[in-house]
């Protein structure tokens, strides 16, 4: 019987003919080649082939999930044309060549931003970091053929091509298209462009696509640049002041533990520090629950980047009892994410009632949900009257 090897993957096929098709890479005939020495050679038997038998079939349907995980920034491109400025978020941009510096960048032709690249063949890139989702937003959900998109945003023309670049971007590269090399791909047209210039604009991480679809619901003010900072600065206080705690309680060293002790009340300064600057830019508009609110929604936001981490973790995860682990540790964060959106919800709608602890034997005093400043409750204990007061948006206790 005659074997026939496939010149692409080396599958072995036996018989008269080689397949029309090879079944594991799928090539035509043409490619095969018949094996002629396929006996034993000197009392030795021929190798076996170390291709693996047809692997499975996975099903698909899900393309656009894919594609989603193809990693790629968010960037606004922006030209000029008569005088006037248009720019459109995009995300499409990445290097082909560097040396000469020359990029790639793709815009659909029913946009007014292609219209003004290809009349003056140049156009700007700003990229975006981390606390621009607003410039995601205000650059991609509207037409600059209705608004002048720029009334309002702070940018700067480029000494080069004399386009627009937003001051809050991370980067920005000013560009030349180069016509003989750009494609027409039906929809888009994909610019080949030269770098003339750029530069560095603030020290933000870049805004991946995958970060934006991610975060894109939540409130913009916990967006911006500085209070992503502040809460990830947060949430590694939080932990850290967690760990020496425990460690405190863990070792029986004297001389350590006053050092872990010491090092503790450091982190504690770090997160007060920390909480100070929300408090002035998070502050929620509902008057007597602004500090509960302010922790409830950080806490929302932790457990929200801890669901979504250990799902992927689960994914990951090799071993089996890592993966149910995983998937137990996502599960309880889901969990958690319930109970403080339901909360959040409550507070937001007036259903949360408004409960202290009498100062004097600290017995509930229960004012009931959306009280009224200076209502006034007694203890059912001691008979002690307290009336309810505002002091910087919060609930607080006065002795009536």
């Amino acid at each position: 019987m005659k074997k026939w090897k496939c010149k692409v993957c080396g599958y072995i096929h036996e018989g008269p003919e080689p397949p029309d098709t090879c079944p594991v890479c799928g090539v035509s005939k043409e490619y095969f080649e018949e094996i002629k020495d396929a006996g034993t050679v000197s009392g030795t038997q021929p190798k076996p082939s170390s291709v693996p038998a047809v692997p499975p079939v996975q099903d698909g349907g899900n393309a656009k999930e894919a594609l989603f995980k193809i990693g790629y920034g968010l960037y606004v491109v922006t030209s000029l044309k008569d005088g006037k400025l248009n720019g459109q978020t995009c995300n499409t941009v990445f290097q082909i060549t560097s040396e000469p510096a020359r990029v790639a960048v793709g815009i659909n032709k029913n946009n007014l931003t292609h219209e003004y690249i290809k009349a003056s063949g140049v156009l700007a890139v700003t990229v975006l970091g981390k606390g621009n989702v607003d410039l995601v937003k205000h650059f991609g959900f509207q037409s600059g053929r209705n608004t002048d998109k720029f009334q309002g945003k702070e940018y700067f023309l480029t000494s080069g091509t004399g386009c627009p670049v937003l001051n809050k971007g991370s980067a920005y590269l000013d560009c030349r298209v180069i016509p003989e090399l750009s494609l027409d791909l039906g929809t888009h047209t994909l610019f080949i462009v030269e770098v003339v210039d750029g530069n560095l604009l603030r020290g933000s991480e870049t805004m991946t696509y995958e970060f934006y679809r991610n975060n894109r619901a939540k409130p913009e003010k916990m967006l911006q640049g500085d209070v992503q900072n502040v809460i990830t600065t947060l949430n590694l206080e939080y932990g850290a002041n967690r760990r020496y705690e425990y460690q405190i309680g863990e070792i029986q060293n004297p001389r350590i533990n006053a050092v872990l002790e010491g090092v503790m009340r450091t982190e504690g300064d770090h997160v007060d520090n920390s909480l100070g600057f929300l408090k002035k830019r998070l502050a929620p508009e509902i008057q007597g629950f602004a500090d509960v609110l302010l922790h409830l929604k950080l806490n929302l936001d932790f457990e929200e980047v801890a669901t979504a981490t250990y799902r992927q973790f689960a994914k990951e995860a090799e071993i089996e009892d890592l993966k149910t682990m995983f998937a137990a540790m996502a599960r309880s964060e889901a969990g958690h994410v319930h109970i403080f959106n339901k909360m959040i919800e409550e507070i937001e709608k007036g259903q949360f009632p408004v409960v202290f602890y009498c100062p004097l034997c600290g017995w509930e005093i229960d004012y009931g949900p959306s009280p009224q400043e200076a209502a006034t409750q007694r203890c059912s204990r001691c008979g002690a009257a307290y009336a309810l007061r505002l002091v910087e948006g919060n609930w607080t206790l006065e002795e009536a």
